[in-house]
This record gives C-alpha cells, sequence and structure tokens, in this order.
C-alpha cells in the first residue's frame, strides 16, 4: 500500500485524514498550524516539519490547501516539494488555484520525472466529495485508487488545468446563486412579501441562513464568503486572459468583496452577502 503525503490539515483535510486512515493507508502529514496536525496524529498520522520531509516519506503527496500562494509556498519555499521530490513520486494538488497555477506546476514536476495532476473538488453535489481533474490520462490513472479513497466520485475533465476551469465555471454558478438569492430576500422583506414563502409554497430551497441571518463560520478556515470571493476573482482572472465578458459575475464579485466592511472575523459564511443588500437598501 502507497506511502501517502498530505500537506494541509483544515476543513478538508481532516476529512482527507479520516478517508486515508479509514482504509489504512500510512499517512505523513504537514500542515503550518501546529495545533491542526494533533487531529491527524491523534488517528494514526505521522506528523513532519516541512513539505521536503512529506516528499522523502511519501510516494504519493495531496495539497489540500487554501488557494494559489499557499500552493506556491509549499512548492517553491525552502524545504518545499520541488528541492525534494524525486522521479515516479506523483502530486494530487485539490486546491482551487485556476489553470494557470496547475499548468506551472505540471511542467516543472515533469521536469523532475513527476507526475502532477490537479484535482479541484466540490462538497455540494449529492453524493458528498467530487473531484474535477485535470492531468495527462497517464498520471490520472496512477492516482485513481487515492481518488476513489478521498471522493464519492472523479472525473478527468482533460489535460492539466481543465479541472480548475471546470471548478471555476461551478463556482460561478453558486456564487451567482447565493448572490440573486440574497438581493431577493431583500426585495421580498422591503416590499412586504415574506420570502419564506418561495420555499414553502414553491419548494425553491431558499437558504435559511438568509432568514434567521445566520452569519457563522459553516466550515473551518476562509469559510464560504471568502472561498467564493477568491474563487470568482480567479475566474475573472481567466476570463481577461480570453476576452470572455462575465458582467454579471463581476458584480457578484464586488458584492463578496463588499461583504468584508460590514461582516467581522467570525462572520465567514457566504449567507452574510445579504448584509450587504440590506445596507444598501438601508435595512442595517
Amino acid at each position: 500500500m502507497s506511502q501517502i503525503g498530505l500537506i494541509g490539515i483544515g476543513f478538508v483535510g481532516k476529512l482527507f485524514v479520516d478517508r486515508l486512515r479509514k482504509a489504512d493507508y500510512p499517512v505523513t502529514v504537514y500542515d503550518v498550524d501546529e495545533t491542526q496536525i494533533k487531529y491527524a496524529t491523534e488517528r494514526g498520522a505521522q506528523a513532519v516539519g516541512n513539505p521536503a520531509a512529506v516528499a522523502e516519506q511519501a510516494e504519493i503527496v495531496v495539497l489540500a490547501l487554501p488557494g494559489r500562494h499557499e500552493v506556491e509556498a509549499v512548492m517553491e519555499s525552502e524545504d518545499g516539494l520541488l528541492d525534494a521530490v524525486v522521479s515516479g513520486q506523483l502530486i494530487i494538488d485539490t486546491t482551487t488555484t485556476g489553470p494557470e497555477t496547475a499548468v506551472k506546476y505540471e511542467r516543472r514536476c515533469a521536469d523532475q520525472d513527476v507526475g502532477f495532476i490537479s484535482a479541484p473538488l466540490t462538497r455540494n453535489a449529492p453524493g458528498g466529495i467530487h473531484m474535477m481533474v485535470g492531468g495527462n490520462e497517464q498520471n490520472y490513472r496512477k492516482a485513481t485508487d487515492i481518488l476513489d479513497c478521498l471522493s464519492a466520485a472523479h472525473k478527468r475533465i482533460g489535460e492539466i488545468g481543465g479541472g480548475q476551469t471546470f471548478k471555476l465555471l461551478l463556482q460561478l454558478r453558486y456564487a451567482g446563486h447565493r448572490a440573486i438569492d440574497a438581493e431577493i430576500v431583500a426585495f421580498g422583506r422591503d416590499n412586504g412579501v415574506d420570502p419564506r414563502l418561495l420555499s414553502e409554497f414553491l419548494g425553491l430551497e431558499l437558504w435559511e441562513k438568509y432568514l434567521s441571518n445566520d452569519f457563522e463560520q459553516e466550515i473551518e478556515g476562509m469559510g464560504g464568503r471568502r472561498i467564493w470571493q477568491k474563487d470568482v476573482g480567479y475566474a475573472l482572472d481567466v476570463a481577461r486572459q480570453n476576452n470572455t465578458a462575465l458582467p454579471l459575475s463581476s458584480g457578484v464579485h464586488e458584492a463578496y468583496k463588499a461583504t468584508a466592511r460590514v461582516s467581522d472575523s467570525n462572520e465567514g459564511h457566504a449567507a452574510a452577502i445579504i448584509q450587504y443588500w440590506q445596507r444598501l437598501n438601508g435595512q442595517n
């Protein structure tokens, strides 16, 4: 059984620890936050002091990081992965970074005869974690057993960058949907109609957190608000490079950025966007 390295023990990383240990994979972990590592070691993982040490002990290294900058640090900093990986190893990056970052690190790894695939994920699909994989067929096949362990389903979208692009279009949909629902709730309340009727009468499953004004963190780490702000920003970067007009998504991105001015550090839930609409309409 392959020795697995895992870098990043946040919300998603903890899910990975549970799945890998349940399947009896030996796991070596690293996180910049030492308090996070305890979760993994209590479940039988071995902790090391830097990314290079993970590569020295693992055949396959999984990254579960907040975003592009963290991946760059893990790959390229002193004691980073690129200084330690050897021919035949495989890196699976589950971080949402954008396609350009995935392309760069596949190329850097290939120069060292190391495999690299990009496998960003969503937890919102029916059935649990779904991974959208970009990378060549050979590396995807090599990763299949681990992807099976880490996810409910995975699909190779195409060559490197394809999985990231697919994840970004998915995030555009999620973020846009949540933003328009926030606007609808504000509109209903401002005009004397209870927005709960969308759910109770029409079965449209309006997010309950909009109705309760519950903006607390739903997940550990960045929270949904900052995740969607980050990922829509990545998508807009890609769109600019290809001259794709995204006027609605640009507005959604601005709305998510604006919530930082009306939400405190504990209000990272994406539902906090409704505070922005409320403020625009003089409701708070």
